[in-house]
């Protein structure tokens, strides 16, 4: 069984499998800013869960690199004991917190092992920034699949699919966000990409993460370009997802089985 619960609109949630129990991508205070914040700053429309009414967690996992995942203010306060994260966060986080144990994973350590569950890292094929990479949970009896930027799988990753624990949940961004080539161009690919990981992962539940709208300003805002579903309903109508979309736009928390 799986337990899950939202912990702000955006990406923090919460997730529990096979007794172990994840924060992932806590940004539940203050604002996110990318290099300056001219650039982009953005903060939530809608308080988080309050510092004490978090649920007991055994570790952090970060899965991607950038501040809206990897949020320092957040983590300061939290004081994580483990972290699972990029290895390419590896200097920010020993700096910020040294006593902490670290998983850090990257294409040639792609694995974790906690207890029963495993952590698997996919990292994706773009070379140049910004790049996102996914994150897969496996208990050996059911999987969850996090791809808080989309994810698109090449043979290779494919091929991996088919040696896990069936997937009850995947995690993804239905928003398709795009900026100009040179800001990154698309950021997430929508509900075409959506689809893809539907195909390929089978999942039984599909959550939309990393679409909250929040405020924001900066030179980021000014040139995205956001294309949202129209409805709830209009989800439920596509023939590929259905009724294995799973609507959570509170912080109650859940159960799938």
């Amino acid at each position: 069984m799986i337990r899950l619960q939202r912990l702000n609109l955006d990406t923090s949630l919460f997730l529990e499998i096979g007794g172990f129990k994840v924060l992932i991508d806590p940004w539940l205070e203050g604002t996110e800013v990318d290099f300056f914040s001219w650039f982009n700053t953005q903060w939530h429309r809608t308080s988080p869960m309050p510092f004490d009414e978090l649920p007991d967690y055994d570790v952090v996992l970060i899965t991607q690199k950038y501040p809206d995942h990897f949020h320092l203010q957040t983590l300061k306060k939290l004081a994580p004991s483990h972290i699972i994260a990029p290895r390419s966060l590896e200097k920010k986080i020993r700096k910020n917190f040294p006593e902490a144990s670290l998983s850090l994973v990257d294409a040639d350590n792609s694995q974790a092992r906690f207890g029963n569950v495993q952590v698997m890292y996919l990292p994706t094929r773009r070379k140049v920034d910004p790049i996102y990479d996914a994150f897969l949970l496996d208990d050996g009896k059911e999987s969850v699949f996090l791809a808080t930027h989309g994810y698109e799988f090449d043979d290779s990753s494919r091929s991996l699919v088919e040696e896990i624990s069936p997937c009850q949940l995947l995690v993804t961004p239905f928003n398709r966000y795009e900026l100009p080539f040179f800001l990154g161009g698309t950021v997430s690919p929508g509900l075409d990409g959506v689809e893809h990981l539907c195909e390929v992962l089978k999942p039984k539940k599909v959550m939309a993460v990393h679409d909250e709208d929040k405020h924001a300003k900066g030179l980021v805002s000014k040139m995205a370009r956001i294309t949202r579903p129209k409805s709830t309903q209009a989800l439920r109508e596509l023939p590929w997802l259905g009724d294995r979309y799973l609507e959570l736009n509170t912080y109650h928390q859940i159960e799938i089985s």
